[in-house]
């Protein structure tokens, strides 16, 4: 097979929208853009020619053809070239025997042919058809329509007073050889209707649709009506009777009996179609009161941490390890199996890597383990991760649902990030992806010089329903080690939560390259207060009780004001004296039920503490959150044990490193 035979064959579009990340954006009939994979292109600047396939790029000055375009991408031979292209375009010998049967001109009004489809067979890949299009350019035909499709046999339904439509040349031309105006589009039930095809068509008495007998064509005759309605004089959808499934009026003409009179006399009698009244919009909502049957209820695919069915952004500073810590969060809830101590809802997971070579993300899978209900979508798959500001990101609708993540959200789009505009469409397109069952993780980092926002305009974060941060729990008198065994992070709700905040406290395991769960580091200091507060047998106000706990273990005031907020509610309470102006004076007790003592695990010990508490509202600098306290069982939230609270994030610009980056009003850590 020789470069000339494989060249008249090509698809060339399909070729480069197939190597080319973002695929390419068409600029008139014979030009199209795109980014240039032969350099780091952020603004498109490779052109191709979609006639001849030759390509260009404007700013690293890559040229050539197919042949050089693939050769350069692959790192291979021309040979090879030449081999991988014929095998993508389905081009072999037996497809060398290949012969066009059947030839349809597509015309403008005057007459002028615009360009030809030609029936093939036998098809690629055992098919028994398949079709081309071509159009001149100068005296020779090349692929392509070059230019935007138009109805079949248009200057005769230009002329007419009325049309039939139907979904294929073949069976316009059959009513065409009974004296009807009959016309198509070129790609049947699958073709897109355009607004300009409504010039065609508008004034006109009459319209008759004869659908194919099968769901797509029903579908499509009921769209093409709908857009026709008002427009013409009347609609029929004439519906062939003693069709099986997929027939048409190319079957229903073989039957004995059928022809022009028949269908002329069904077409008579077939009622005028007319669109179903929509309901008034009142109907389509839903009642307050339906809420409380609703079966629905919180759910988490990582206990307390990932809500499922939610639109989750986690942020931190770059090399951080946000990797590492999803890859292992994957693998857990990929497979069902608990991650430390929180339980997992086993889904599909759907890593969507645009970052990570290969040989990385290998080294990386090897140290995590096995999964086989995780899956990777990297840049080098031959169907490539579609951008979620593009036309293609469609296509994660195909899946299963199940957990999409995206490493990183900055790289899984070309807009500007601090523009609120295209951050709202992108934010949109993953709201439909949660409504049809998804729930989406998306990696995110932090600006330059501030590890406690994130990057980006706020409508990212607006539109998110839960937004973790991971970052570094420092001390102040130390500076810590990258990736250090002694380190200690936090992941946790920040900013933002439609769910109950929770945090939880890891350390890094270098041989692992991966995090492990840790004890809340304030877990004694406040087992140790509580235990203080008990034996006084004293009702401090806030003022004593500071001064008890900075005379006994010599923290500071802002240290003591500090772990009596994170305790309140978990390991004491206020209590109203009765006592001062207007009996608002309170003191603070021991919890009813706490138990004291050493526990393995801070979480067995909170399980143990009776925790019966009503909404209630906890002020700090930052932004309020409205979040709910469920009871846990099973991973589930019960819809009987819901009472709102309110809780408040850190101050972004705070930049205390030893505050907390959330109020923990649970007062819990794993």
């Amino acid at each position: 097979m020789n470069k000339e035979t494989i060249l008249s064959r090509l698809d060339i579009r399909a070729f480069y929208n197939g190597l080319i990340p973002t695929g390419l954006k068409e600029n008139g009939e014979t030009q199209a853009t795109g980014l240039c994979p032969f350099h780091d292109d952020h603004n498109p600047s490779l052109s191709v020619n979609l006639t001849n396939g030759l390509y260009n790029c404007f700013a690293c000055d890559a040229k050539g053809d197919i042949f050089i375009f693939y050769e350069k991408l692959k790192n291979v031979a021309f040979k090879t070239a030449l081999k991988d292209i014929a095998k993508m375009q389905g081009i072999t010998d037996a497809t060398i025997g290949q012969k066009v049967v059947a030839t349809f001109k597509y015309k403008d009004t005057e007459g002028k042919t615009l360009y030809i489809k030609e029936r093939i067979e036998p098809g690629k890949d055992g098919r028994s058809k398949e079709f081309r299009f071509k159009h001149r350019e100068g005296d020779k035909w090349v692929s392509g329509r070059g230019c935007e499709p138009v109805f079949y046999s248009l200057p005769e339904v230009n002329k007419a007073r009325y049309a039939v439509i139907v979904e294929g040349e073949a069976k316009a031309d059959l009513l065409m050889s009974w004296g009807l105006v009959a016309t198509c589009l070129d790609s049947g039930a699958k073709s897109p209707w355009r607004d300009e095809y409504l010039k065609a068509f508008t004034g006109k008495d009459k319209i008759i649709i004869l659908p194919d007998n099968d769901p797509p064509g029903k579908s499509y005759a009921l769209k093409i009506a709908n857009t026709l309605y008002g427009k013409v004089g009347s609609i029929r959808i004439v519906e062939l009777p003693g069709l099986k499934e997929s027939e048409d009026i190319l079957d229903w003409v073989r039957i004995e009996g059928n022809d022009m009179n028949k269908l002329l006399e069904l077409a008579k009698i077939s009622p005028g179609w007319e669109p179903e009244k929509p309901k008034p919009l009142i109907d389509s909502l839903l009642k307050w009161n339906d809420i409380f049957n609703l079966d629905v209820h919180i759910e988490y695919l990582l206990e307390r941490v990932l809500p499922k069915n939610s639109i989750t952004l986690i942020f931190g500073r770059g090399g951080i390890g946000k990797t590492s810590l999803c890859m292992q969060i994957a693998r857990a809830i990929a497979e069902g199996m608990p991650w430390g101590e929180l339980q997992t809802i086993k889904t599909p997971v759907y890593y969507i890597d645009f970052e990570n070579p290969l040989p990385v993300l290998k080294e990386r899978v090897g140290k995590i383990g096995r999964s086989e209900n995780l899956y990777i979508w990297h840049i080098s798959n031959q169907i490539q991760p579609p951008k979620l500001d593009s036309t293609q990101w469609e296509l994660y609708k195909q899946l299963p649902p199940g957990l999409l993540i995206f490493d990183t959200f900055r790289a899984s789009h070309l807009s500007d990030e601090n523009d609120s505009k295209p951050m709202s469409l992108i934010m949109g397109r993953l709201k439909e992806l949660r409504e049809m069952g998804f729930t989406m993780l998306l990696l995110h980092h932090t600006p330059k010089g501030n590890d406690n926002t994130f990057k980006g305009s706020t409508a990212i974060i607006d539109l998110c329903d839960h937004v973790l941060g991971l970052e570094e729990v420092r001390d102040s008198a130390e500076l810590n080690i990258e990736f250090d065994k002694n380190n200690l992070y936090k992941v946790g709700t920040r900013i933002k939560t439609r769910y109950e905040p929770h945090s939880i406290y890891l350390t890094f395991n270098p041989e692992l390259k991966g995090f492990e769960i840790a004890k809340d580091p304030d877990f004694e200091k406040l087992q140790d207060i509580a235990t203080l507060l008990k034996e006084s047998q004293k009702t401090p106000n806030q003022t004593e009780f500071r001064k008890m706990i900075r005379d006994e273990f010599d923290y500071t005031d802002h240290e003591a004001r500090r772990l009596i907020k994170k305790g309140e509610g978990v390991y004491w309470e206020k209590q109203h004296k009765g006592e001062g102006k207007e009996h608002k004076a309170f003191c603070y007790v021991v919890m009813s039920g706490l138990y004291i003592g050493h526990t393995t695990t801070q979480q067995n010990f909170l399980l143990d503490i009776t925790r019966d508490k009503n909404s209630q509202q906890v002020k700090e600098n930052g932004h309020l959150l409205l979040c709910q306290t469920p009871s846990y069982h099973n991973n589930i939230t019960s819809k009987n044990d819901m009472s709102e609270k309110f809780v408040m994030s850190e101050n972004l610009s705070q930049q205390n490193t030893d505050s907390e980056s959330i109020i923990e009003v649970e007062g819990e850590s794993c």
